[in-house]
């Protein structure tokens, strides 16, 4: 496990995916645990655009941890809700530290938290998971160059991987990291 001087030393875009890993399972907990209480809460935004608990309370999870690792990253997510106070529990302050071992691209190793905006997605396919499709589910965490727009890194979590062959206790979901490019 890194130290957090050791942690300081690692370029801050591998710091915010390490981070953004460690999250985005917390935030496939979260969306699990809504629909295993049955309480989906499902409003509709517009026109085939449903909104549900998982979707605000994963996104209120994701906001709020990166936040508290990073001050002054901009972070946006897709859900147009207020940030509201948000369990103790609910909060992800950890890291992956596979990701904090990794090589960063010279090109990225500078960029700083202003330099950098993360942009969330914290329940892709909400329709299909209000279905129960939920090989669809996704949680996304997307970095850009606050400067250029271009897509850097992220995460891709998948909450109910292997779900149909595994107990609901063994469900784990599954990431993939995209690496900064």
């Amino acid at each position: 496990m890194l130290t957090t001087m050791a942690a300081s030393n690692v370029p801050t875009i591998l710091r915010v995916i390490a981070a953004s890993v460690k999250i985005s399972n917390r935030a496939g907990q979260i969306i699990r645990d809504v629909m295993r209480q049955g309480e989906l809460g499902i409003v509709e935004k517009g026109i085939n655009d449903l909104q549900t608990e998982a979707d605000r309370t994963a996104q209120r999870c994701i906001t709020a941890s990166l936040r508290r690792h990073f001050p002054k990253l901009r972070v946006f997510g897709e859900e147009d809700i207020e940030e509201g106070d948000l369990p103790e529990s609910f909060l992800c302050l950890d890291s992956c530290n596979d990701v904090l071992k990794q090589k960063c691209p010279e090109r990225l190793s500078k960029l700083t938290e202003e330099e950098l905006i993360v942009w969330v997605d914290p329940l892709d396919g909400t329709a299909e998971y209000t279905q129960g499709l939920l090989d669809h589910v996704t949680v996304l965490i997307g970095v850009s160059s606050a400067k250029s727009g271009e897509a850097l890194a992220g995460v891709v979590h998948q909450p109910y991987h292997n779900y149909k062959s595994v107990s609901p206790e063994q469900l784990t979901g599954r990431q993939q990291r995209l690496a900064p490019i």
